[in-house]
């Protein structure tokens, strides 16, 4: 690694030694805050569960959307592992590296302050997108005729490759950027790509799964010497088709993959293979995981018949079956109007603030404010990521040329002030849209509370995270803690034993 490397600024200074062990994790978790609080009993669910012998928390830190530039995520990080979550889900191209690089960061702290020691984390990342610093790299490479083998140029700006070639380069640059000698698991991340370009392209689907699958074997093949080389502890893979129906294209078969790994420990004469973990999505709208559709088995049956460890991401994040998309978080104690009455007076105070603030520019130095590019639309969103496509490419773009404006002409001091209220006025656009489009949400909870009126008075957010622990029974939720107030909410999940719900009850949850 060089000065040009554009990952330079992310390494950490030092590598901490070891991995996850069963002492270390089993210690972690009887000190912590969730097993003091939630002991294991006729009231409460136990936090931690055990895999391959360590003790893992139900809820892990899950790191997309999460990066060095905000000091939320590195508070909500650092109060994860005080509470005693000690799961922490990563990949390269969340935050284009920095995700890695903050978890590197704030556990090496702990690690030197004597508050954690490596062993008791159970740290997973992934590797496959080629996007934003990755691209660059592999732009000049493929200049030099140097490139990396079986790329797939899925679309401008997201290439994919799981190549051994590129997953060597990939875990290098992860684990410089996590500080670590050695990971817990490592993951091919979303390794579907390659069908989703092959049926754009109208490739026969045999062939191209005949292809897809050799790729995976052979990926597989490498990720044992890298398991033999003390650099990860496990792997898997994480698809967000292994719950859809075979017949699919695009569709990841478990058993199929589960032969391929068979066969390379047979190959390698291995005492056990070191594929063991599956990450997928489900929620209380997406319930694919828990449908009988493979040779009779749902997707969870395969998985602790094979004693695999499951990870469940966009638990809170659920996809309609009329593909509208859904923020599972609501507070029935919460009035929808005079919430939505309170935002919009903080909003009007951060509108008029803006106004007195930009006189200090000259008349006509701009165009467009805050305001008026976000103002007139607040009713329109459909939803969270809706606003987040129209904050992306709309307001950020025509914001970037107002802060340039503002430091040319009256200097960065005012520069910075004007990009702090910005910051505090974005998540009050999230909290309107969010209580704007709740009328879906209370539905839904309404559902819920009908069928299970253990759950009257609890939050949905609440009571999404305990009905996934209930049907997952020992596997981990993979949540979007990037705020302290996330964290502590998300401890409630824990506040109730395991419920007896069946596959059969979540589609009553469909809405």
């Amino acid at each position: 690694m060089n000065s040009s490397d554009p990952f330079q600024t992310l390494y950490q200074k030092s590598m901490l030694k070891g991995s996850a062990t069963s002492e270390s994790t089993k210690e972690y978790s009887e000190n912590s805050f969730l097993h003091k609080k939630y002991k294991a009993g006729e009231n409460f669910l136990n936090p931690y569960f055990s895999f391959r012998g360590r003790t893992l928390s139900r809820i892990a830190f899950g790191c997309y959307r999460v990066g060095l530039e905000s000091p939320d995520h590195k508070k909500a990080l650092e109060l994860s592992f005080q509470e005693g979550f000690n799961v922490v889900d990563t990949s390269s191209n969340y935050g284009n590296g920095e995700s890695e690089s903050l978890v590197g960061r704030v556990l090496a702290a702990k690690v030197e302050s004597g508050e954690l020691k490596r062993e008791n984390v159970f740290i997973i990342t992934k590797s496959g997108y080629i996007q934003g610093r990755n691209l660059q790299i592999v732009s000049e490479l493929e200049k030099k005729n140097q490139e990396f083998p079986e790329i797939t140029y899925y679309q401008e700006g997201c290439y994919h490759c799981i190549h051994p070639a590129f997953l060597e380069d990939q875990l290098e640059r992860s684990l410089k950027r996590l500080g670590l000698e050695s990971v817990d698991v490592f993951l091919l991340h979303n390794p579907e790509y390659f069908l989703m370009d092959r049926e754009k392209h109208n490739v026969l689907e045999t062939k191209a799964k005949e292809e897809y699958y050799k790729r995976i074997k052979n990926s597989f093949v490498f990720l044992e010497h890298k398991r033999k080389e003390g650099k990860i502890q496990f792997y898997g893979i994480s698809s967000n088709t292994f719950p859809e129906n075979p017949e699919k294209y695009t569709a990841t078969s478990l058993l199929k993959v589960l032969e391929l790994a068979k066969e390379v420990q047979t190959e390698l004469g291995l005492k056990e293979s070191g594929f063991a973990v599956v990450q997928f999505p489900a929620n209380l709208l997406e319930s694919g995981f828990l449908e009988r559709k493979f040779d009779g088995k749902s997707l969870i049956d395969i998985i602790e018949a094979n004693q695999l460890l499951p990870l469940v991401n966009r638990p809170l994040n659920a996809i309609s079956n009329q593909g509208s998309i859904f923020r599972l978080s609501y507070d029935p104690k919460e009035s929808q109007g005079e919430v939505l009455k309170n935002i919009k007076e903080k909003l009007n105070v951060v509108y008029s603030w803006e106004e007195e603030f930009l006189q200090i520019l000259p008349p006509g130095s701009y165009k467009y404010t805050f305001r008026t590019v976000t103002e007139p639309y607040l009713d329109q969103f459909q939803n969270q990521d809706h606003l987040a496509q129209f904050l992306e490419r709309t307001v950020i773009p025509i914001m970037q040329q107002l802060i340039v404006q503002i430091e040319k002409i009256v200097g960065t001091d005012k520069q910075t002030e004007y990009i702090e209220k910005l910051n505090d006025a974005l998540p009050l656009l999230e909290r309107y849209v969010h209580f704007h489009n709740i009328q879906n949400s209370n539905l839904l909870y309404e559902k819920i509370v009908t069928f299970y009126p253990q759950y009257k008075g609890w939050n949905l957010s609440g009571t999404a995270l305990h009905l996934l622990h209930s049907s997952l029974k020992e596997g981990v939720v993979l949540l979007g803690m990037r705020k302290e107030s996330y964290v502590k909410d998300a401890e409630g999940s824990f506040a109730a034993p395991l419920s007896a719900i069946q596959e059969k009850d979540w589609k009553q949850f469909e809405i």
